[in-house]
């Protein structure tokens, strides 16, 4: 059995989820939304952090894998205090707004005009006090701040709900849930985290802001242990969906990868290698999803995967 919990996150500063790098450009964009990797990320090192006074690259990966089989999280999306922001490919075209028919959805360039921020950097040839050639370099990223439609300067959120398992266990330590979220021990897991990229700029701090009291609308049911979400005809994605074929949708895909200690579909890669002693080093193979937001043309239902995307099959593993 698993217990469902709907987390509010405050961005504390801004918060720059990367694509895998673009040869040739300059720009690193963000994502709109938070995949469940990265929450996953965050929490593995959070709890190996705390486990561990030096933890090394075989107790991330031992975390890792207990937190794969102990929780399953959703995507997070912008939440302003009223309105969620889930991208939605409409047949005016990519729009971001709540789940349902609203009309009051913003258009791309609108929702970038009041969340989306960019910062230039270069690095400077010590010698010469210049730019170095080539080090140009723009990153792309979620502010922590906006304003409302009254011009007042608000803070930022995010939401979406995380899934533990009933008498699950880290280590020695239970998984339980409080009013101030969710525990293993007497240790908050979600109290803060440090999400995506660019922490070197001090990006990605979320704090804790909300338990339970905004609800996540995710429609799903629990099947052989295993997670399954009813994905409505005309309705968006809220999360990569495992490409097939057979399916037609109005929306796009892309080739999703990621990097970490070790790829979770083939821990073979790492388990053996004590050269990877780095977060980063192992990168999972890339294979084709629908994107968020991507409507399909029928309902379907999907199991739920450990880090927030859906696939369609009868049997389901992590």
């Amino acid at each position: 059995m698993w217990s469902k919990v709907n987390i509010v996150f405050r961005l504390k500063t801004p918060l720059h989820i990367g694509y895998l790098p673009f040869k040739g450009s300059v720009i690193s964009p963000t994502r709109y939304y938070v995949p469940g990797r990265n929450l996953w990320g965050a929490v593995t090192k959070r709890i190996t952090e705390w486990m561990y006074k030096i933890p090394n690259s075989g107790n991330y990966i031992e975390i890792g894998s207990q937190v794969i089989e102990n929780f399953r999280f959703s995507y997070f999306y912008l939440y302003d205090g009223k309105t969620i922001y889930f991208p939605h490919f409409t047949e005016e075209g990519l729009k971001y707004g709540s789940t349902d028919r609203d009309k009051n959805k913003k258009t791309k360039s609108e929702f970038e005009y009041r969340f989306i921020r960019s910062r230039i950097s270069t690095a400077i040839d010590p010698n010469s006090l210049t730019a170095k050639d080539e080090s140009l370099h723009e990153i792309e990223f979620i502010n922590n701040k906006f304003k409302d439609e009254e011009g007042e300067v608000r803070d930022l959120k995010i939401i979406g709900c995380v899934w533990f398992k009933d008498k699950g266990k880290i280590g020695d330590n239970e998984i339980t849930k409080n009013k101030s979220g969710i525990t293993i021990g007497n240790f908050n897991v979600f109290e803060e985290l440090i999400l995506g990229g660019e922490s070197k700029y001090g990006f990605g701090h979320v704090v804790l802001d909300g338990v339970d009291e905004v609800e996540f609308p995710v429609e799903l049911e629990e099947e052989n242990e295993n997670i399954k979400v009813h994905i409505k005809k005309d309705s968006p994605l809220l999360g990569h969906l495992k490409h097939d074929k057979n399916i037609k949708f109005r929306g796009d895909i892309e080739l999703l990868s990621g990097r970490g200690y070790f790829d979770p579909y083939d821990k073979s890669k790492s388990a053996d290698d004590k050269s990877i002693d780095k977060p980063g080093k192992v990168l999972s193979l890339a294979k084709y999803h629908f994107v968020p937001g991507t409507v399909m043309c029928e309902s379907l239902s999907a199991f739920l995967r450990w880090d927030g995307t859906m696939e369609l099959k009868t049997n389901e593993t992590n």
